[in-house]
C-alpha cells in the first residue's frame, strides 16, 4: 500500500475450505502483525453473515476515514462482502481479497497467488486500488439485484457448485482432498443433471436451445476451482461472456472437459456456444 497504510476491516470466514480457512487466517494474522498493519477482524458465523457485516460497516462508515474492507475466505465470502458493501451504500469503499477457500477462482482471475502468505505479501505491496468489472443480475420475481465477481450458472455448473458446497467438501476433508470437491461433484452430478430449454437473446441475435446442459455467464476465465471455461474473459473489458453447452454423452463430455483444461479448443465444438456482449458498466475498486 502507500507509505501511510489504510485501516483494514478483515471479514474472515473461518468455515471456508471445509474449515481450513481458520488455520489459514491464523497464519495470515501473524504476518499482518509482523508488518504492523492496522486492522480489525470480524468473523462470520453463518452463511450470509458476510453480507450483514459488510453492510453494517458501510452504513456506519465515516467519510474521510481511510478504510479497505477485505474478504478472507473463498469466492463465496468475496461474493457476500461485495453485496454487503453495496447494500450499505459503500460502493466507493475499496474491496480487498485474501484467498482462503477451496476454489479461489477470483484469485486466479486477477493473477493473485492462491498460497495465503504469498497473497498477503502481494496484497501489502499494492500502491492503489484499481477498478474491475462487476456483473449484476436481477431476479424478475422481486426485482432484487445481486452483484457477482465470478460467474452465474443455471445448469450443470450450478448443480456442481451446489453439490460441492452442500457436503462434498466436508466428505473429502478427512482425506485432505477438499480442494477436489468440485471434480468429485462434477462426476456425481453429470449423470443426474437433466437438459432444459433455453432462449438466448442479445442485441445481435436470438437463439433457442432444446437441450441446454451447462449455462454460465462469466466475468472471469475460471469456474469450479480452476477450470478455464472462458479463456477470453477479461475483468477489464466491460463485457460479459455466456457459455452454453448442449447435452452430450459421457465420452464426448470427458474429451470436452480435457480440452477445457488444456487447449481451450472446447470453444470450437459444435455443442459449445459462446456469446459476448457489452453491458452497462458496473465496476468496483479492488
Amino acid at each position: 500500500m502507500t507509505e501511510i497504510r489504510p485501516n483494514f476491516l478483515m471479514i474472515v470466514n473461518p468455515f471456508a475450505d471445509a474449515g481450513q480457512a481458520k488455520k489459514i487466517w491464523q497464519k495470515i494474522e501473524v504476518q499482518l502483525k509482523e508488518e504492523k498493519v492496522n486492522y480489525r477482524v470480524e468473523m462470520t458465523d453463518h452463511p450470509g453473515n458476510g453480507v450483514q457485516l459488510a453492510r453494517d460497516f458501510a452504513l456506519h462508515h465515516k467519510l474521510g476515514e481511510k478504510w479497505v474492507v477485505v474478504a478472507v475466505g473463498g469466492d463465496g465470502t468475496l461474493h457476500e462482502v461485495l453485496n454487503g458493501l453495496h447494500l450499505g451504500g459503500g460502493d466507493q469503499i475499496p474491496l480487498g481479497y485474501l484467498p482462503a477457500g477451496s476454489g479461489d477462482d477470483f484469485a486466479r482471475g486477477i493473477k493473485m497467488p492462491t498460497q495465503p502468505l504469498a497473497a498477503v505479501k502481494q496484497f501489502l505491496e499494492v500502491q492503489h486500488a484499481i477498478s474491475l468489472d462487476v456483473g449484476v443480475y436481477k431476479n424478475r420475481m422481486d426485482s432484487h439485484e445481486t452483484f457477482f465477481t465470478n460467474n452465474v450458472g443455471i445448469g450443470f455448473d450450478a448443480s456442481v457448485v451446489h453439490a460441492a458446497n452442500a457436503g462434498q467438501k466436508d466428505n473429502l476433508k478427512k482425506y485432505h482432498l477438499q480442494s477436489n470437491a468440485y471434480v468429485a461433484s462434477l462426476i456425481k452430478t453429470f449423470f443426474r443433471q437433466k437438459p432444459f430449454g433455453l432462449s438466448v437473446k442479445t442485441n445481435e441475435t436470438e437463439q433457442k436451445f432444446s437441450r441446454a446442459f451447462l449455462v454460465t455467464t462469466t466475468n472471469i476465465k475460471y469456474f469450479g476451482g480452476g477450470v478455464p471455461i472462458m479463456p477470453l474473459a477479461d475483468l477489464h473489458d466491460g463485457k460479459l461472456d455466456l457459455v452454453v453447452v448442449e447435452q452430450l454423452g459421457a465420452p464426448r463430455f470427458i474429451r470436452l472437459f480435457i480440452q477445457m483444461l488444456t487447449t481451450g479448443n472446447h470453444l470450437k465444438s459444435r455443442v459449445v456456444h459462446h456469446f459476448r456482449v457489452s453491458v452497462k458498466s458496473y465496476w468496483w475498486r479492488f
